[in-house]
Parts: structure tokens; C-alpha cells; sequence
């Protein structure tokens, strides 16, 4: 369903997912898990970049230039 929506590639995705293993020792429960988009590559992270790929796509598509 996303593929439909044209990205320029300013984020490298997918994302790792990391375990938290000592807070998961610590809470003696099931494994929990971290999404890590802080490492898209840029200062940027997670949902703000993936928007900016996503409407700078969009304008380049469209040819704007202000």
C-alpha cells in the first residue's frame, strides 16, 4: 500500500530492530525490542524523515521550485 507513494531515498531503510536485553532481564518477561530510526543516516530521525522523502518526492514530481 505505501509503495504507491513515491520516496526520493534520503533515508537508508529499513531500520534495524535492536532487543533489549537487560530490560528484558529486568522485567523477567518476553523479549522487548527498539525500532532504531535514529539510524535513517541523516540528523533527522524516524517519522519526520520518512515524511520529508516523501513530500520532497512529491514537489520534485510536481517541479517546484519555491
Amino acid at each position: 500500500m505505501l509503495a504507491r507513494f513515491p520516496r526520493l531515498g534520503l533515508a537508508q531503510l529499513p531500520t534495524p530492530l535492536e532487543p533489549l536485553k537487560r530490560l528484558t532481564a529486568h522485567l523477567g518477561g518476553p523479549t522487548i525490542w527498539i525500532k532504531r530510526d535514529d539510524m535513517t543516516g541523516l540528523g533527522l530521525g524516524g517519522n519526520k524523515l520518512r515524511k520529508l522523502d516523501t513530500v520532497l518526492a512529491e514537489a520534485v514530481a510536481m517541479k517546484a521550485d519555491t
